[in-house]
């Protein structure tokens, strides 16, 4: 390429739009250590909209040291890192501020917050279960109860091969299984 500049499409991952910044917070509602899921969930759309998943997810590797793609990696990286962090709470925070990547951070947030399907399940069954509308409203009690059953619904859903090569029939094993 010798000098020449590389170009970056608004549909690249490394793509950073003019009014990126790295005060930006994602989501409204600051991780506090409390309700992963949901923070996971609104973290993922807001970072899907911006094209940037696939740098939190690991699926966006690091470029070699001689790529010239790699300063725009580790600008993308730093800008994902800085919003991520804002989006917690201090003390989450100075938990893994010295990650050194964003889906290393994301790893470990997984592992420290993520429930196993388990025990989410069981969360999500045992609120469907004991649902009561006590003294809301119609519309109050009608969103708890569409919140929970779309937690049951998400934690009840099993994992399936998309890789189209599946020889052991396993997903067809799992849907007769449920």
């Amino acid at each position: 390429m010798g000098g020449d500049k590389v170009r970056i499409e608004a549909s690249d991952p490394l793509f950073l739009h003019p009014s990126d910044h790295p005060g930006h917070i994602l989501v409204v509602d600051i991780f506090n250590g409390e309700d992963f899921d949901n923070w996971r969930r609104s973290v993922m759309i807001a970072l899907s909209a911006k094209h940037k998943t696939s740098i939190i997810d690991g699926s966006y590797e690091k470029p070699g040291a001689n790529s010239p793609l790699l300063p725009y990696w580790k600008r993308c990286n730093d800008m994902v890192l800085s919003w991520l962090l804002n989006s917690m709470h201090k003390t989450i925070r100075d938990s893994v501020l010295f990650c050194e990547t964003a889906s290393e951070m994301w790893k470990e947030l997984e592992e420290r917050y993520g429930q196993s399907n388990k025990a989410r399940l069981f969360q999500a069954q045992k609120g469907v279960c004991c649902i009561s509308q006590d003294d809301l409203d119609i519309a109050s009690y009608f969103n708890k109860a569409k919140k929970l059953w779309d937690e049951f619904t998400a934690a009840s859903a099993s994992p399936r091969f998309t890789c189209c090569k599946c020889e052991c029939e396993i997903n067809a094993r799992l849907n007769s299984y449920f």
